[in-house]
Formats: structure tokens, sequence, C-alpha cells
């Protein structure tokens, strides 16, 4: 995954490496990008590329650099997942925050402040924690869905080559085509045929995140979370260890570590209410990106092959019951 940064921005940018050493920053080394669905024994996600937080996070200040040369607006893309718990939007099933995601990013500012380090590196580089607690400041590296962002670009091309959807030369090949609009807002592409490129690679990892096997590992998992923290197992403070840590902590519970070893192997996923296994009905946050191309627009108003895959996306029917185990 390290390979995409090199394509992001070849200019080696001393503060970054040394903001990336930072203990909050190390952490999410262990903190993966498909929230805790690779623990699994799902094919598809037992044999994608480990692709983890602390990557996208670099990616996506490497991304705002790029089009930016913003310092603020740089360290702001680095730290915008600084607070992410262990298996990421997991934590938003717990909270029954899934359909909007926004729980998980509820504590970026106390984590900067807790970080003694990190802060006295910011101050290094004059820079205060409200310049830099909250991306959503800055356009080009976070704006409104569906518009292309930093951070919607790194884990759109982070995830396409993880689940090997494209190689590095596509990805390259769409990174080139990039440019910051005249309002400073969003990232747009030159080109319409890279623009249909990249929606077809988007949608691929669009239906990923709202699969069958993707929801009913997330809601499985919240659950056994849920359990642990009635058993007082593990404590809410504890969603802010690492995967290997936290892991650690449930599996100490005789009950819990039954639970964890039979997510750990679920291997199949089945639509329909089934009473003798863990069976629900999930709805997901449908994430995707409506593209816009210089000079001629939104590529769902000029493109009606793209306009109609996005719409197919958009009605995906997600109310079905569903039910999983190991075979």
């Amino acid at each position: 995954m390290n390979n995409l940064w090199k394509i992001y921005e070849k200019e080696h940018l001393e503060f970054i490496n040394g903001l990336i050493h930072v203990p909050s920053m190390q952490r999410l080394k262990d903190i993966g990008m498909n929230c805790g669905v690779e623990y699994t024994a799902f094919d598809f996600f037992s044999n994608i590329v480990p692709y983890s937080r602390y990557q996208h996070s670099i990616g996506v200040a490497l991304i705002v650099y790029h089009f930016t040369h913003d310092l603020r607006q740089t360290v702001a893309g680095l730290l915008h997942d600084i607070a992410t718990p262990v298996f990421a939007h997991t934590i938003d099933f717990y909270h029954q925050d899934h359909l909007k995601q926004e729980s998980t990013e509820l504590d970026t500012k106390k984590v900067i402040e807790q970080d003694t380090v990190l802060v006295s590196l910011l101050h290094k580089y004059h820079l205060t924690i409200e310049d830099v607690c909250n991306y959503h400041l800055y356009p080009l590296a976070d704006n409104e869905s569906p518009k292309l962002s930093a951070d919607r670009l790194e884990y759109t091309l982070g995830n396409m080559y993880s689940y090997g959807f494209c190689d590095l030369e596509m990805i390259q090949m769409i990174y080139k085509d990039l440019k910051v609009n005249d309002k400073k807002d969003e990232l747009i592409f030159k080109h319409e045929d890279k623009a249909v490129l990249f929606t077809r690679m988007m949608l691929k990892c669009s239906h990923v995140y709202i699969c069958d096997e993707d929801r009913y590992a997330m809601q499985y998992l919240s659950y056994v979370i849920k359990k642990a923290v009635d058993r007082g197992v593990v404590k809410e403070d504890d969603f802010y260890l690492q995967e290997k840590s936290f892991i650690d902590l449930l599996i100490k519970d005789k009950e819990i570590k039954q639970l964890w070893d039979d997510f750990r192997q679920l291997s199949c996923v089945y639509k329909g209410k089934n009473k003798e296994f863990f069976c629900k009905q999930i709805p997901a946050k449908k994430r995707y990106i409506d593209v816009y191309v210089e000079n001629k627009g939104r590529i769902s108003k000029i493109n009606k092959e793209m306009a109609q895959e996005i719409q197919m996306f958009l009605v995906t029917n997600l109310s079905e019951y569903l039910w999983g185990k190991c075979e």
C-alpha cells in the first residue's frame, strides 16, 4: 500500500515524517480499513492486501499537500482519523450510528490534546490544535458527498488496490487526470474517459462496502463488543487501544472468546430468517462519488451509462434478513 504514497506526492515532506511517529498516529498501524471484516473467513476479505488507517491517513495528507501545498490543511488531513476506534465503523454499529457513520469522529480533538508529543510538534510548526482538529473546515480534504475530496479519493484508490481491482499504473493514470476546481473546494477530472474509469472502480468498491458479508460481519462484531462491554470484559475507553490489544482483552473471557472465535470462522452469509443463528436486517450507508468533469459537469449528468450504474447502486435492496455461519 505504501507504493501509493509515491504516486500521491514525490516530494519528501519532513514535517509529515515527524508527525507520523507520535503515539496516536502509530496506533493507527493496527486499525484496519475494513472495520474488522478482514478477521473473518470470507474468501474475498481473506485475500485482500492489508490496508490500515495509518496508511490511509498518510495518503490523505500527501494528496492534500500535492494539490494545496498548505501546511495547515495537510496536517488536518493527516490527523483526520486519529480518533478512529478499533474496528473503525463497526463501532458506529455499536453506537447505532452506522447509517451516518459520524460517531467515530467525535473524539479527534480530545485524542490530539492527550498526545503531548503531537501537541509539542504542532507548536514547532506554529499550528494550533484548532487549526488541525477538524478537517471538515478544508473542502479539498473533505467536502459534502458525493463530491470528490482527498479523503474519498484516497480510500477509493486504496481500496481499489487492496481489493485487487486495479494495479498501480491505473491509479497513476487516474491521479494524473485530477486538478482543483476554480472554487478550490473539489477535485475534478480533466477528461471524461478517466472519470468513467474511476467511477466504475469506485462503484465496485461501493458494492463491497454494502455487500452481505461486510454488513453482517460488522453487525455481528458490534454484538460481540456490546456483550463484552456488558460483561465488563472491556470498557468503551478500550476502543482506543490497538486492535491486537483489544482482542487480547476480549479472549480473556470464555464466553466472549467463543463469540470471537465464531466471528473469525464466519465464511457464508444467507438471506432469510433463521432463529438458530444470529439473524438481522442490516441497513448501511451507501458511499459513492459523483465526480465532476472539467467544462462538462457531473458524470451522472453527462454520461448515461454511469448515471444508470450509480442509480442501480443507490436502489440496492438492503432490507432482507441475513444470517451467517462457517462452512
